[in-house]
């Protein structure tokens, strides 16, 4: 789609990566795209040389991020955008990476534990704070940050209802009230947890994603979900004290990070 612009279909690919992902190194290039390492490489290199991506390293790791200095960045962002949402679904979901865990966990019975520990967590949450980012023209408004409480009902004993209220304040000034209603849903069978926005009622869920241990403190969203044009993504990190779900969404006008912070 974007081959004509970028030379070749490579650095087509690390673009659209990079955009989903923030982050990439080499070898997880070549696995999730199922290309030949070398060639990705010289594409990065090339990124790297024209001022497009920086690199920096964790450990012996190499990672590379768009450069924030680059001046057209904002435009590029729109037009990597566009060219996602018009990919067919089934390559879009091959885009999305799972960030693993240093401690994953393999065993049935470890990620049963994981998913138990999760669970009492979330019917211990009463607090929010949340942090979104979106880079969509259409709701630059939406940038900001809130704090509210959460009410936590049992419906039956697999469900939870997380009733939430409070301020949200937008970077561009002034403060708005908000409510939400999520819905989440524990599968011990298939070691899943399901996450629902009951913005419709509950009779008429809107289905978000799965969620599945990836390490003794951490779950991903099994799948990238797509509801209507926008695909969703989710990860969820938590300890003894707090919560965080990492969200993203991406669609034809919207382009948003979000962290909710439980506690």
């Amino acid at each position: 789609m974007l081959e004509a612009l970028c030379g070749n279909k490579n650095v087509q690919k690390i673009l659209i990566f990079l955009f989903v992902n923030g982050k990439c190194y080499g070898t997880q290039l070549h696995r999730s795209l199922d290309t030949s390492l070398t060639p990705l490489q010289k594409a990065l290199n090339r990124l790297e040389k024209g001022g497009l991506i920086t690199s920096y390293y964790e450990g012996k790791t190499r990672l590379y991020q768009f450069n924030p200095a680059y001046p057209l960045l904002n435009e590029l962002e729109q037009l990597l955008k566009k060219a996602y949402t018009l990919l067919p679904n089934h390559i879009k979901k091959d885009y999305y990476v799972v960030k693993e865990d240093p401690k994953e966990t393999t065993s049935f019975k470890t990620k049963a534990q994981t998913l138990q520990a999760f669970w009492q967590r979330l019917i211990e949450i009463n607090q929010l704070r949340f942090h979104a980012k979106t880079n969509s023209k259409e709701e630059k408004g939406w940038n900001g940050k809130g704090e509210g409480e959460v009410l936590v009902s049992k419906e039956g004993t697999n469900a939870l209802i997380f009733n939430e209220k409070g301020i949200w304040q937008g970077k561009l000034g002034g403060e708005v009230s908000f409510s939400n209603v999520f819905r989440w849903t524990l599968d011990r069978q298939a070691n899943v947890i399901s996450l629902e926005h009951l913005r419709r009622g509950p009779d008429h869920p809107v289905f978000l994603f799965h969620l599945a241990p990836i390490g003794r403190n951490s779950l991903s969203s099994v799948d990238s979900h797509l509801c209507g044009g926008d695909i969703y993504f989710g990860q969820i990190h938590f300890d003894n004290h707090s919560l965080r779900l990492s969200w993203r969404v991406i669609g034809p006008k919207k382009n948003e990070e979000i962290d909710y912070y439980y506690s």
